[in-house]
């Protein structure tokens, strides 16, 4: 028994003297004084879920589709770290990271995984669910599958979540990819240090992963895109999306729940004068427009919005868009729409699809013609449609995709 700990240990403090201090904690130590993408400000031990734990509160996620059984407890901390914003000044963010935790020494991967939309005010943030009450993803039991898989999981908050002086920065390409890739450093400097070393024996490999349901399949792809300007350091070897929604402008026209938030956000971000909501929206939806996008979470608008975009646009915007003409009769819009579309920079990442045939929400010819797209830019793509899946549904019927996806990526 006491040489097998001692194996232990030794192959341990092996595997933390052959990695690299992630960026971000080896510029803490060296004493920059700026705020850097991906410090870590805070961290708090919740608590360690056992195997057992995780595969109970994974049944009502995953309902009738397989869930794995659970190798691995798990550790769950509560993160604070810096990010940069859409035009990329410094601000805090805040995240759930899940960490697997095992006898002996792993190479684990990390995982960034963004949410599905829940709204923009704070009181929305992902990390506020009570999926009893009110079901906005299961997240928690989600990132705890990932966990107990083998694989250290990170959800965060997307930016302006937790700070009442800005609204969630909904479907900007640039603060999710920022936030996405931010998320990857803080969870490598946590992860890599050797009290948390010691205390799951999961080091992080050098792979990482980005992930999300809905909007969060465009804040994977768009880490994807920025990736070598932004955080050329990490090795992102894959993406994935569940019933994504890459093309903002493919959202306008399928789904009229979400386009008033969209156009309440590019107006903070670009300004009234640029995005002229009173030319995108019908009038009487303009009124109380800030005040219901601020209030309502994703469970009280959709009850308000019309899912049928006919009853929430302008007649020459609707006709515009239905006829793909937004470039000649908004031209300001349609570039704006163009610049936060993600995933179609050539990024050469490989990207996992997962695509059910009954999602309302992403219609499976608009997933085939975003797959199309992005092929064409030279990106290997696996477009996995799957039957009588909804859109809710595609994280558990794709979860043991999704893990083989990761596993297939990591080097031996």
């Amino acid at each position: 028994m006491r040489h097998t700990t001692i194996r232990r240990l030794a192959l341990l403090a092996a595997l933390i003297a052959s990695t690299a201090l992630p960026a971000a904690a080896q510029l803490v130590r060296e004493g920059w004084d700026e705020p850097l993408p991906g410090t870590p400000l805070s961290i708090v031990f919740e608590e360690r879920v056992t195997p057992q734990q995780i595969a109970s509160e994974g049944v009502p996620l995953f309902e009738d589709y397989p869930m794995p059984d659970p190798v691995y407890a798990a550790d769950v901390y509560r993160l604070v770290f810096w990010s940069s914003d859409h035009d990329g000044t410094p601000i805090r963010v805040a995240a759930s990271m899940y960490v697997p935790v095992s006898l002996e020494p792993i190479r684990a991967p990390v995982l960034a995984f963004g949410s599905g939309t829940t709204g923009v005010g704070d009181h929305c943030a992902p990390s506020l669910e009570n999926p009893t009450i009110v079901r906005l993803g299961w997240y928690r039991a989600n990132m705890l599958a990932y966990a107990g898989q083998g694989v250290i999981a990170i959800f965060p908050d997307y930016t302006g979540f937790n700070d009442t002086s800005v609204p969630q920065r909904y479907f900007s390409k640039f603060a999710e990819g920022y936030l996405m890739l931010d998320s990857i450093r803080a969870a490598k400097a946590v992860t890599s240090s050797v009290q948390t070393l010691l205390r799951t024996r999961a080091l992080p490999a050098t792979e990482s992963f980005t992930a999300g349901y809905s909007q969060g399949g465009h804040a994977a792809l768009a880490a994807a895109d920025l990736l070598t300007e932004y955080a050329p350091e990490i090795e992102l070897a894959g993406a994935i999306g569940f019933g994504s929604t890459n093309s903002v402008e493919m959202l306008f026209r399928e789904a009229g729940y979400y386009p008033p938030h969209i156009v309440y956000t590019y107006m903070q971000l670009y300004g009234d004068r640029v995005v002229e909501p009173e030319t995108i929206l019908q009038q009487r939806w303009l009124d109380t427009l800030e005040f219901d996008v601020l209030t309502k979470c994703v469970t009280e608008f959709q009850r308000y919005y019309p899912f049928d975009v006919r009853g929430l646009y302008t007649e020459r915007f609707y006709d515009a868009l239905m006829n793909r003409r937004l470039d000649e009769e908004f031209p300001v819009f349609k570039r704006i729409l163009d610049e936060n579309e993600s995933g179609l920079s050539g990024h050469g990442i490989p990207v996992l699809m997962v695509q059910g045939n009954q999602d309302l929400i992403v219609t499976n010819a608009a997933q085939r013609e975003f797959a199309d797209r992005l092929r064409a830019t030279g990106v290997d793509v696996e477009l996995l449609e799957l039957e009588g899946v909804l859109h809710r549904q595609t994280r558990p019927a794709g979860f043991v995709q999704s893990v083989d996806f990761i596993r297939e990526r990591m080097r031996p």
